[in-house]
C-alpha cells in the first residue's frame, strides 16, 4: 500500500476470494492486542470468513480509557472521534461491520463505537461468552451493543435476556472450528496420544481422568497454564488440530466448568466438543443435558457421559479398548457430523442471513467441498 496513506487506511489488511473483488464486508479484529490461546478459535472463523467472503481486516488497538470511569471514558472517546483517522480510505459504505469479542469488557477498544458503524450499512456484533450471573452492573456495555443491528452469542442461554435488555435481535452461534484443518487425512495419523484434556477443567475431573489413565499406564496430555499467549495463532490452531488427530480419547466439559459461580445457570457448549469431534477423537467426560447439545450432536456417542470417578472412567476406556467397531463407529460419525454441521462456513451463512446479505460463490464451493469429504469418509471410513 502507499506509504502516503493514513495509518489506519494501512493496518487495514485486505484478503478476499479474488483480486478484482470489491470488499464487502468489514472484520475487527482482535489478534494484535489479544493473541490468546483461548481466543484463536475467534480467529480462525475470521480466517475463514475471509476465505469465502470479500472482506477487509482491520486490527483494533489498546482500548481507549479502557482504565477510566464509564462517564469519563465516554467523554474521552467523545472527545478523540474528530482526531481518529477513517476506518479505511473507501468512497462507499460496507456492506457489513462484523466483530467478534470474547466478552462485553472487550466493547472497549471500539470506541467511538460511531465511527466504525459508520463505515457500513449493516452491523453484527457476536460475543463468545454472555453469563446471565455477570449482566448485572454492565448497564455501559449493554448500551454499547444497541450500536449494533444484529447481535449473536456463543451462550445459548443468555440470547433472550440479551435481547430483551438490549433490545436487538440476538441469535444464537454455535462454536464452530476450521474442520478442514482438523479433519483426519489419508492415511490417518497414528492415535499416539491416549488421553487429551485441554485448556480450562474443573478439578475433580482432572484428577479422576489422571488417575484412571495412571492405573493403565495410558498417556494423559493435559494443560499445565490457562490464558497463555501464542507467538502465532494459524500456527497455534494448526499444532491443536494435530494434538486431536492424534488423540484417542478426548476430555470434554460444559464451558467455563472450574467457574461455576459464573456458569453454574448455564450449561453451554463449549469450543472443545466441535474440536474433538472434526478431529476424530472419541469424546467422554460431562456433557451439557441440554436441548441445543442434542441439536447440535444428534448422532449416538457424539460425547459420551460419566461421572468424574477415576473407576468408572477407566472401566470405560477398558470398555472402549475392547471395542474397536464402535470405537471406529464414534471417530467416523464424529468427523462426518463435524463436516457437515459445524465448519465455519456454516456459522457465516448464518450471519449472512440474519443481516440480509447473500453468500458469496466462494462459500457455496466450500459447502460442496466439506460435503464431498463428509461423503468419502462415511463410505470409505478413515482408514
Amino acid at each position: 500500500m502507499d506509504a502516503a496513506m493514513p495509518a489506519v487506511a494501512r493496518a487495514t489488511a485486505r484478503t478476499t476470494p479474488a483480486a478484482s473483488a470489491p470488499a464487502r464486508t468489514l472484520i475487527l479484529t482482535h489478534r494484535r492486542v489479544d493473541p490468546i490461546a483461548s481466543r484463536c478459535a475467534t480467529f480462525e472463523f475470521e480466517d475463514l470468513i475471509r476465505a469465502v467472503d470479500a472482506v477487509d481486516v482491520f486490527p483494533l488497538g489498546r482500548p481507549i480509557g479502557a482504565t477510566l470511569r464509564p462517564r469519563l471514558r465516554r467523554w474521552t472517546a467523545a472527545a478523540l472521534a474528530p482526531l481518529l483517522p477513517p476506518v479505511a480510505s473507501r468512497t462507499q459504505p460496507y456492506e457489513l461491520l462484523f466483530v467478534s469479542l470474547h466478552s462485553l469488557g472487550d466493547l472497549a477498544r471500539l470506541l467511538p463505537l460511531p465511527r466504525f458503524a459508520s463505515a457500513a450499512r449493516r452491523t453484527a456484533c457476536n460475543v463468545d461468552e454472555l453469563w446471565l450471573s455477570q449482566l448485572r452492573g454492565r448497564a455501559h456495555e449493554l448500551s454499547m451493543l444497541r450500536g449494533f443491528d444484529v447481535l449473536f452469542t456463543a451462550c445459548r442461554g443468555a440470547v433472550d435476556e440479551i435481547q430483551r435488555l438490549v433490545g436487538r435481535p440476538c441469535h444464537y452461534l454455535a462454536p464452530a472450528v476450521d474442520t478442514l484443518r482438523f479433519c483426519p487425512g489419508a492415511p490417518p495419523r497414528s492415535r499416539t496420544i491416549d488421553v487429551y484434556f485441554m485448556g480450562r477443567r474443573r478439578p475433580a475431573l482432572h484428577r479422576a481422568v489422571q488417575q484412571a489413565a495412571a492405573a493403565r499406564d495410558r498417556l494423559y496430555l493435559f494443560d499445565t497454564a490457562i490464558a497463555h499467549t501464542v507467538h502465532d495463532p494459524v500456527e497455534h490452531r494448526e499444532q491443536l488440530a494435530e494434538l486431536v488427530r492424534r488423540t484417542r480419547y478426548f476430555v470434554v466439559d460444559v464451558a467455563k466448568a472450574d467457574r461455576a459461580d459464573e456458569s453454574s445457570r448455564q450449561p453451554e457448549i463449549g469450543t472443545r466438543f466441535f474440536e474433538g469431534a472434526a478431529g476424530g477423537a472419541v469424546m467422554f467426560g460431562v456433557v451439557p443435558d441440554t436441548r441445543a447439545f442434542v441439536e447440535l450432536f444428534p448422532w449416538d456417542d457424539a460425547a459420551i457421559p460419566v461421572e468424574p470417578d477415576p473407576a468408572r472412567i477407566a472401566a470405560l476406556l477398558d470398555e472402549l479398548d475392547a471395542s474397536r467397531e464402535r470405537v471406529a463407529a464414534i471417530r467416523r460419525a464424529n468427523v462426518v457430523g463435524a463436516l457437515r454441521r459445524h465448519d465455519g462456513a456454516y456459522r457465516w451463512r448464518e450471519v449472512l442471513a440474519a443481516v440480509g446479505l447473500e453468500p458469496l460463490p466462494a462459500l457455496s464451493e466450500r459447502v460442496r467441498e466439506l460435503e464431498l469429504r463428509a461423503d468419502s469418509i462415511e463410505h470409505a471410513g478413515l482408514g
